[in-house]
């Protein structure tokens, strides 16, 4: 139940790679960090983290990192920003927002479901303690 006033939650799905999880790109202490800051957010219900394996290939590779937004109760993407060498590119016109959402249809159903992605990072992070 929302209280009075309140706005819920915003809805955050999230996609990395399985090389973010695994393959450490900071200082190990910093990475499990990173991991279990993951695994405490996906308990989140507003929050929904789906691993994209390796076995992807290069579905993963030739789709550049976005952000997509949504500022209404639909789910609808009304905005996607892009990180780059100049700064952030922001996209509204409808052609890239319906590119972008085809986009993350696709990758979405080629990532591992949460469950999976829970116990690969779960698993990742027990690797490392025994290390």
């Amino acid at each position: 139940m929302k209280a009075r006033g309140r706005r819920a939650a915003p809805r955050r799905r999230w996609l990395p790679s399985e090389v973010a999880v695994v393959h450490p790109l900071v200082s190990v202490d910093t990475h499990r960090e990173q991991l279990d800051a993951i695994l405490t957010a996906m308990k989140r219900k507003n929050v929904t983290v789906q691993v994209l394996p390796l076995s992807a290939g290069v579905l993963v590779g030739s789709i550049p990192a976005f952000s997509s937004f949504s500022f209404d109760s639909e789910p609808a993407v009304e905005a996607v920003a892009m990180e780059n060498l100049r700064g952030t590119s922001v996209l509204e016109a409808p052609e890239d927002l319906a590119a972008y959402g085809n986009a993350f249809d696709l990758l979405r159903s080629a990532a591992l479901a949460p469950e999976a992605s829970a116990r690969l990072v779960r698993d990742v992070l027990r690797s490392m303690k025994d290390e």
